[in-house]
């Protein structure tokens, strides 16, 4: 009898908590599952255990292979998986699978007839405290069956494979693979995936534990490899969405663009926003990495989606673009301090003007709106007094020049 769900688990070296996982996964509620196991090249005990599994659980399998990385050993497994499954999932080994999480997600695919369902994540730390995932917080504060990522942007953040269950039919149907030799392989899948669905379930409660490891790749940020791969990743998915605009009938290739345009703007001020951060902590080499990827995908971006990120992000893509590396690091090192501050310039087409940048910049990029320049308000008093309603405050608009304070009455 085939089973409903394969769960693909490569093994690299993490021994030390493989058990846990493997353990979570035989312990789920649902037993019609298969857990594929394939070892890329582990030189620790990490098989010897998994090995221990597979001799007590018949449900679990284990294949080797030569070391070939993430990519390469998820697409094995899914070679490997039973060809009447009717479910596909991964796992990374060193991550836990909360109780009844499968289960409550098929079910939601029985009920909903979407092509795969996506469900919030909890960071296990290493003092084995559970926290809400800051990348999931939004995305997965409320259930929505049958949903799409075109009618709920906010999916545009729900980037990795381990918190979904796919529908076997659909991830055949569109010849997935996960890129291999590279970091961040989820989102060149995911994101797609994210598009090309009919329809999307999204759960609510947690259905995976992402391990939080300082050694993990995806907490490796200052290096050349990791803005290289980053990069290679978005400029994937951004392509992909152009292609889809060039296909579509008037109407769909309207939509995509917008879909296209919206991704970016979602890149530039999330998925490379975390390589921006790093620039401090980085070498020349990973500096000049950089520039060279992340400017490469900045010019593949319209104008009017710069336009659309907030102040402190245009200038600083601005730069980017330009390639002022230094004033972008006197600029970062300034906000450290005190990210809002600049200084306004002009009255009648007012912009920022930020000490650290030198040279001055494209209108575009400093022109200042009523949202970058919101009002403070603050009352500290309020109190009745011989009839009166005696309130007490201070209100200011941060950044604009001030002058002499004033004492005014409301009546």
């Amino acid at each position: 009898m085939a089973p409903r769900l394969t769960v693909v688990v490569p093994l690299y070296n993490v021994e030390e908590y493989l058990g846990a996982c493997l353990t979570s996964l035989a312990e789920q509620t649902m037993p019609d599952l298969e857990v594929v196991l394939v070892d890329d090249g582990s030189t620790d005990n990490g098989p010897a255990l998994a090995q221990e599994f597979t001799e007590r659980d018949p449900r679990f399998r284990l294949f080797r292979q030569e070391n070939a990385g993430l990519g390469a050993a998820r697409n094995a497994g899914v070679r490997e998986a039973h060809p009447g499954a009717e479910f596909l999932t991964f796992v990374d080994s060193d991550d836990v699978v909360p109780p009844g999480a499968y289960a409550r997600m098929l079910a939601e695919l029985d009920r909903s007839g979407s092509d795969f369902a996506t469900g919030n994540v909890l960071r296990l730390r290493a003092n084995g405290d559970l926290e809400q995932s800051p990348m999931f917080r939004k995305p997965m504060e409320k259930a929505r069956p049958a949903t799409h990522v075109t009618r709920d942007w906010i999916l545009l953040g729900d980037r990795i494979a381990c918190n979904k269950v796919f529908r076997r039919t659909f991830w055949d149907e569109h010849a997935f693979a996960f890129p291999t030799g590279v970091l961040y392989e989820d989102i060149a899948v995911v994101l797609p995936a994210h598009f090309l669905a009919r329809s999307v379930d999204v759960v609510e409660e947690p259905v995976y534990h992402w391990r939080d490891r300082d050694g993990s790749i995806t907490t490796r940020r200052a290096v050349p490899r990791g803005i290289r791969d980053r990069a290679t990743a978005v400029t994937t998915v951004s392509r992909f969405l152009a292609e889809r605009s060039s296909k579509e009938s008037k109407e769909g290739a309207a939509d995509a663009a917008e879909a296209k345009r919206r991704y970016d703007a979602h890149a530039l001020s999330g998925d490379l926003w975390l390589f921006i951060e790093a620039l401090p902590d980085g070498d020349a080499e990973f500096h000049e990495a950089f520039l060279e990827h992340a400017g490469a995908f900045a010019s593949t971006v319209e104008p009017g989606v710069f336009a659309s990120l907030p102040l402190h992000l245009r200038v600083k893509w601005q730069l980017i673009r330009e390639r002022r590396l230094p004033e972008l690091l006197a600029l970062l090192a300034d906000e450290k301090k005190d990210r809002d501050t600049f200084h306004v310039r002009g009255l009648l087409r007012p912009r920022a003007h930020h000490p650290a940048v030198r040279d001055p910049l494209p209108l575009a990029a400093t022109a200042l709106t009523a949202a970058d320049l919101p009002v403070h308000a603050h009352l500290t008093e309020a109190v009745w007094r011989d009839g009166l309603l005696r309130l007490t405050g201070y209100a200011h608009v941060r950044n604009a020049p001030g002058g002499a304070p004033r004492l005014g009455w409301l009546r």
